[in-house]
């Protein structure tokens, strides 16, 4: 069998050319074989979730409701309940109209994530094809597939999985334009454009480096540069105008609520919360993951075509140069801006670099010989494997073991209070059909958090009135019971507080739930008093 060699394309695509005894292009059984692995086991992981609904997924239950909802229903009620979040609107609209004919469950809202976790492989699988000959795309497939952080994000009730979709559709999108542009062809980047602005505020900063780098590069390569950036370019702004009408809101969220649930993080936070969600979150199993990633990245950024085999120098394709510029770019400008106005980062924001990451790894893999990189990718596939069942052995809140004994060993109508309200909505989504939900401090049915101005409220909270109202409000009730965790930002060690003011109101607690921080990503107590019965 012949050999072949590296060689990149005038367009910058790599292919490959002979040279004597092995195929480096070839699609070997053994390749095909772990290939095919990844991509089951992936689809079936992408459909696995045995944890309750955490806070945000929670909230993003109750927000679809909105939009659907019979009496308060519809796109004005839904505004004003982002006013009060913190979010832009296209997932939950879409999250909604999926409820319609799948129904509200935990697995069918969460399914819509799996859905679009499935269509962002043969959406990978069309980026790898405008630069990678048939290898390379199964390569990235299976990368993509096996990935804990892509797996993990098409299990949640949250806008993460419809974000990777559209991150590889823009991709898709931007190639074709620079390739050939065209009305069509821009209207569609056009309107990708919309659809990430309108559904993750971080998007702003991956479009305003994409606008800007269309500028940059119709300045440097001549006539026929400076048509294909217009046509970016161009399409940028268009998509940008769909924005515009959600602007008044989004100033509104920006003066009023934040993210007041964390502290800006500094840049090496930054990146150690980045390269933990990619491997999966918290534990050797995702540090694991972490490392070959980094090698293979290293492998893909850190080797050029050689005469006959790879030699060390940075990579020669320029398309993956572009790709990683682009979304290390945009982490490091929302990482700043975050810093400066002094926001929260969260390791799920690494998803805006997520696809360059990828194609590095696929392009590392396909610059290794071929059994080296069958090897590589089935130890990456084994290892992502562990990382995503160390996760899925760990439920993601507490509150569903706390609902359990609350269903076991209450009566119905008993009254559950929440200790931060960040502890509610998941609570009142398992408990509301039997028991009354009250959050601290607004003493809301905790459907949802508040977060307009939410330091200032909660600095000026008075617990003993709090408290008060409580006790007024457990006259005939069998028992009330207080879920509650310190240490969360903005509450100065309120909950505990309550529990003291709570047993001089209604008699001394018995301790029902412990909380487990190393078993649970938010842990609870759970007490429980006497009512006023």
């Amino acid at each position: 069998m012949r050999a072949y060699r590296a060689a990149q394309r005038p367009d910058g695509t790599l292919s490959h050319v002979a040279t004597g005894n092995s195929d480096r292009s070839a699609v070997t059984p053994s390749l095909l074989i772990v290939a095919i692995v990844s991509v089951a086991i992936g689809v079936v992981l992408r459909f696995v979730a045995l944890s309750p609904m955490w806070l945000d997924e929670a909230i993003s239950a109750s927000l679809a409701g909105v939009v659907t909802g019979d009496a308060t229903g519809g796109w004005s009620a839904l505004v004003d309940a982002l006013r009060h979040d913190g979010h832009p609107p296209l997932y939950y609209v879409l999250l909604a109209l999926w409820s319609v004919p799948f129904g509200e469950s935990d697995g069918a809202l969460r399914a819509f994530s799996g859905v679009l976790g499935v269509v962002s492989l043969p959406l990978a699988w069309l980026v790898a094809r405008r630069h990678l000959d048939r290898r390379g795309c199964v390569l990235v497939v299976a990368v993509l597939a096996s990935s804990p952080f892509a797996v993990r994000y098409a299990t949640e009730a949250r806008m993460y999985a419809l974000l990777l979709a559209l991150l590889l559709a823009l991709h898709l999108a931007v190639v074709r334009v620079w390739e050939r542009p065209s009305v069509l062809r821009s209207a569609v980047l056009a309107g990708v454009v919309a659809a990430l602005l309108l559904t993750h505020y971080w998007s702003l900063f991956a479009i305003a480096v994409l606008g800007t780098a269309g500028l940059v590069a119709g300045t440097r390569n001549g006539r026929r540069a400076i048509g294909q950036a217009s046509h970016l370019v161009g399409a940028v702004v268009a998509g940008s105008l769909a924005f515009l009408p959600w602007l008044p809101v989004f100033l509104d969220q920006l003066a009023h609520t934040g993210t007041p649930w964390s502290p800006a993080a500094r840049p090496t936070v930054v990146a150690a919360l980045t390269l933990e969600a990619y491997g999966g979150g918290r534990g050797s199993e995702a540090l694991l993951v972490v490392v070959v990633l980094a090698v293979l990245v290293a492998v893909g950024l850190g080797c050029r075509a050689g005469s006959d085999r790879p030699v060390l120098g940075w990579t020669d394709l320029v398309w993956l140069q572009v790709a990683v510029v682009l979304g290390v770019t945009t982490m490091t400008l929302g990482a700043s801006v975050s810093l400066i106005t002094d926001t929260a980062f969260q390791g799920r924001y690494g998803v805006f670099a997520l696809v360059p990451m990828v194609l590095a790894c696929a392009v590392g893999l396909h610059r290794m010989t071929p059994r080296t990189s069958v090897a590589a990718l089935a130890v990456l596939v084994l290892l992502s494997g562990a990382s995503v069942a160390r996760e899925l052995s760990r439920d993601r809140t507490q509150i569903g073991e706390i609902a359990d004994v609350v269903r076991a060993e209450g009566s119905d109508g008993d009254m559950v209070v929440f200790c931060p309200d960040q502890l509610a909505p998941a609570g009142h989504r398992l408990l509301a059909d039997r028991f009354t939900t009250l959050s601290h401090p607004g003493l809301d049915d905790g459907r949802r958090v508040d977060w307009v101005d939410y330091a200032e409220r909660n600095g000026a909270v008075d617990v003993e009135a709090v408290a008060d109202a409580i006790a007024a409000r457990a006259a005939g009730v069998d028992n009330v019971w207080l879920a509650w965790m310190d240490g969360y930002e903005t509450f100065d060690g309120q909950c505990p507080l309550l529990r003291v003011a709570l047993a001089d109101r209604l008699g001394p607690p018995s301790k029902a739930v412990y909380a487990d921080a190393d078993e649970f990503d938010d842990s609870a107590n759970l007490s429980r008093f006497p009512g006023g019965s």
